[in-house]
């Protein structure tokens, strides 16, 4: 967005903003403009405004935000939740995520903050938030530098005019870090929670963000008019470069001669796949995955565990920590954690805390507490599982990621059958089930079709026709068939197809597999190959250039695909902007491919299918505890209260005539997942 698109207060010649000098700290509501960096709404004289600026300031940010979605704090504890943007101008906090849904950036935000008071001169974060904003100014880069709202919190924010991918935020929050110890790193190195109080958001004491102006009758308007130019990918690369040079400059000073620096040898490396990132193993809120009758046992074993309540009096934090415990060593994951730590009776720790002898206490955020007790659990069994290897390994791994190296080599012999959309598709959920396999160090293990669709980038009809496919040519045995809310169990054979080896033993499965698998699978289910005119075969094509093929011949014998549609495929990625025209891939991987997905319309498909399979795996949950219902008897029906999802709590739709509506049931699960922001998933 350039200056043209900002509100229409920016507009020259409006009504120019009255402004008249108050003693700091007589804050009425109004804005706080800081005319010197260093001052504070403590010591200083500010300038206080006719607080239209605020919403206009409010309204750019509302529609610069790179999500719909922002994180706000209602009850000013400092206690951030996702939440719809506000439309106008709250009187809670309301921070802005930096980073699109993608995990591009389209926001830096320097956040330089002190707690303590210095005995003398300025504060830590306000000389650093000087020194950065000087670099800035020096190298012509467009910014807006705001007073956070607390006493010593200060704002760097840089608009950028294209997405930057998250790996060169990051590189470029430690540089900046070197050199000012204040910064917080959080919001630049996470790209999917990273968030920042926007400019004219209030503050939980009772102040606001609010511009610092060089200028003491400078106008506001005009600051944000200039952080509308934005910035580009060139002006990050000649900040990156002045750092390092200033870096370099901090660590040669006081020594006798300049230590000469060795130039590096500049390869040419070309974009991976290791650019992109996502879960392993899509969810879709479906039960976990299962392995085998020893593990079924051993997660009865812990589900009997988790469903025996606590006495008041006795301890409840311990049993809970080792339910914490079970569940990292079982292999738990994050959602069914939450999910367990709202209903089950051991982890009452995770709900409540104590209140007097007997008395316990609802905690103000049980995700977060919970997450923070997952967490240590996490950390305690990693370091269980370092101190005794042996033990570790012999538990988790059965041979899975033994036979997943097999059928991958195996599988890398003909690339022929793997060829068209159709090939690819099956290749796809074949490298799933495999990557399943490593994750879980099981050869039998059951899965849905929709999470195993979901974690393969196809359909379900799809994922079900190559599950077909695979079992009749023995890559895949069906070892039992779906009964209730249980799927189908799977088995991964011995390959179907001779493989020659030079080693006379078996050979270790090679430790990178899993990385690997997890990164193909990550392209594959990019939203740019549902476009009707892609598909996976050209996806393929795509992961073929990203691996180091250029040629036509060498991409032919790589995907299996003949010539003229190679030849077909480079077209279309170099009118995208995804392959150059001498047959390379462009650097920016992340960007491009979420820019040619918004050109062809196709960006949120694969979001919303899962929104979709989430919600008819919670739509045929339900209808089996309606039939669990109806078929106990009177006496023994059991309590319809133990689901945390609030709607399966209920009765299941029916119509006038007392049929189950399925298509009814569907629909009220969309709505609350709209509602619950798709419960977090």
């Amino acid at each position: 967005m350039c200056g043209a698109e900002l509100p229409a207060l920016l507009i020259r010649g409006s009504e120019p903003m009255r402004s008249f000098p108050v003693l700091a700290g007589q804050f009425d509501g109004s804005a706080h403009l800081c005319a010197d960096p260093s001052a504070t709404h403590n010591d200083a004289v500010t300038t206080v405004t006719n607080h239209n600026w605020r919403h206009t300031y409010y309204q750019a940010f509302h529609e610069w935000s790179p999500r719909p979605s922002a994180r706000v704090d209602t009850a000013r504890t400092h206690i951030y939740t996702d939440a719809p943007f506000p439309a106008d101008l709250p009187d809670f906090p309301v921070a802005m995520y930096l980073a699109d849904p993608h995990g591009t950036y389209r926001f830096l935000a320097f956040d330089f903050d002190s707690t303590q008071t210095p005995s003398i001169g300025l504060a830590d974060s306000i000389a650093d938030a000087l020194a950065f904003t000087s670099t800035l100014r020096s190298l012509n880069i467009p910014h807006l530098v705001t007073a956070s709202g607390s006493q010593w919190g200060r704002h760097v924010w840089i608009r950028m005019a294209e997405p930057v991918a998250a790996g060169a935020v990051r590189s470029l929050a430690r540089l900046t870090k070197q050199l000012h110890s204040s910064l917080d790193l959080s919001p630049l190195t996470n790209p999917r929670t990273g968030c920042v109080r926007l400019p004219a958001s209030a503050h939980r004491s009772g102040t606001c963000s609010t511009p610092v102006l060089s200028d003491p009758d400078g106008d506001p308007n005009e600051a944000l008019a200039a952080l509308s130019l934005g910035a580009t990918m060139l002006d990050l690369r000649r900040l990156s470069k002045h750092l390092t040079m200033m870096l370099t400059v901090l660590n040669t000073a006081g020594t006798t001669e300049p230590t000469p620096q060795p130039k590096p040898r500049t390869s040419r490396k070309s974009p991976s796949l290791e650019v992109l990132t996502g879960p392993t193993i899509v969810e879709t809120r479906a039960p976990a995955i299962r392995c085998n009758l020893e593990d079924d046992a051993r997660h009865a074993a812990l589900h009997a565990a988790l469903s025996t309540p606590i006495r008041p009096r006795d301890d409840h934090s311990g049993p809970a920590f080792s339910a914490l415990l079970r569940m990292a060593a079982n292999g738990w994951r994050t959602d069914d954690v939450l999910s367990a730590a709202r209903t089950a009776p051991a982890l009452e720790y995770l709900r409540t805390g104590r209140y007097g002898s007997t008395g316990r206490v609802q905690r103000p955020d049980i995700d977060r507490f919970a997450l923070r007790q997952w967490d240590r659990a996490l950390a305690a069994w990693n370091r269980w599982t370092q101190k005794h290897p042996r033990r570790a390994e012999t538990t988790t791994d059965k041979g899975g990621r033994l036979r997943a190296h097999q059928i991958q080599h195996a599988a890398g012999t003909d690339p022929t059958q793997w060829s068209g959309n159709a090939g690819v598709h099956r290749r796809c959920v074949l490298d799933a089930l495999c990557l399943i396999a490593w994750e879980t160090g099981r050869t039998e293990f059951d899965i849905d079709q929709r999470r195993l669709a979901l974690t393969a980038g196809v359909t379900q009809p799809t994922a079900s026709r190559a599950l077909s496919w695979l079992r009749e040519n023995g890559w895949i045995t069906r070892v039992d068939t779906c009964r209730g809310t249980r799927s189908d169990r799977y088995r991964l054979d011995l390959p179907p197809v001779e493989v020659r080896t030079e080693s006379q033993g078996v050979p270790a499965p090679d430790p990178l597999l899993g990385t690997r698998l997890h990164q193909t699978l990550l392209h594959a289910r990019h939203d740019l190959w549902t476009s009707p005119g892609l598909g996976g075969a050209c996806g393929a094509t795509h992961r073929a250039v990203l691996s180091g093929h250029h040629s036509t011949s060498s991409l032919s014998q790589a995907t299996g695909l003949p010539a003229a549609t190679v030849t077909r495929h480079l077209r279309l990625l170099q009118d995208l902007g995804l392959v150059t025209r001498c047959g390379r891939a462009v650097k920016k991987v992340v960007s491009a491919m979420a820019a040619a997905a918004v050109k062809l319309g196709v960006a949120g498909v694969i979001e919303a299918r899962q929104r979709l399979y989430t919600a008819e795996s919670l739509m045929w949950e339900w209808w089996q505890r309606e039939l669990a219902w109806r078929r106990a008897p009177r006496s023994r029906k059991p309590v319809r209260a133990e689901h945390p999802f609030p709607l399966l709590r209920g009765r299941f739709p029916a119509g006038e005539d007392g049929r189950a509506d399925f298509a009814g049931a569907l629909g009220r699960v969309l709505a609350s997942l709209s509602r619950a922001v798709a419960l977090a998933a």
